[in-house]
């Protein structure tokens, strides 16, 4: 996968830290950003906005991006490669896996949410999924582990039996039957097509329990 321009010069706009390699389909880099979790709306607040609100936090990771490589759920891998998530795990007295770090390859499991009803953007993949994952890490470093899944946004269990509750909690929501412009079911507040609509047909597609509904 190659970035096109208008995706370089988002990410040196925005990330200028990070650098991407043509070449080899690489960014690597510090990744450093400014952010806050609202818990009222459950939003991730990114950016000079962030500074002033409860839970702010500024986070700064030596990573790397395959965009050759994509784990199971279709996203480009994220490696975090400046050993902070091993000092985050002795800190915490945890295993790397319950920061949802993977164990065999040391990639970072960024959510259940496929990649395979959207278009990759650069923008989105890093403003939805990989500053939320690191602000995540952040937090645990600084609240310990036991804030971080009571404060966030919640979690899923490891490995196949997280996979089955991500499905079945997008099933759910589709049992609903929202149209496109109804709020969605997960009372975000949010308009369907603006909240889980994509997942959901990504699940339903996948899903052995798609001939339920």
């Amino acid at each position: 996968m190659k970035l096109t321009t208008n995706e370089i010069e988002w990410l040196q706009l925005c990330l200028p830290h990070l650098q991407y390699e043509s070449s080899s389909s690489k960014v690597f880099g510090k990744l450093d950003f400014r952010a806050a979790y609202n818990n009222k709306s459950g939003e991730l607040i990114i950016g000079d906005n962030a500074t002033e609100m409860d839970r702010y936090i500024f986070g700064c990771f030596e990573i790397a991006i395959d965009l050759a490589d994509f784990d199971e759920n279709g996203w480009p891998k994220v490696y975090e490669v400046g050993g902070k998530h091993n000092q985050i795990a002795q800190k915490c007295n945890v295993e790397i896996k319950d920061l949802h770090i993977n164990s065999d390859d040391c990639t970072c499991c960024l959510g259940l949410n496929y990649a395979k009803n959207r278009n990759f953007r650069v923008d989105q993949f890093f403003m939805e999924l990989v500053i939320p994952f690191f602000y995540m890490l952040s937090y645990t470093e600084k609240f310990g582990i036991d804030a971080s899944r009571k404060d966030l946004w919640g979690e899923y269990s490891h490995d196949e039996k997280g996979r089955a509750e991500y499905e079945a909690e997008m099933l759910n929501i589709a049992k609903h039957h929202p149209g496109r412009n109804d709020l969605c079911p997960c009372r975000s507040g949010k308009k369907y097509k603006k909240c889980h609509m994509d997942e959901v047909e990504a699940v339903k597609r996948i899903s052995l329990h798609y001939q339920d509904y």
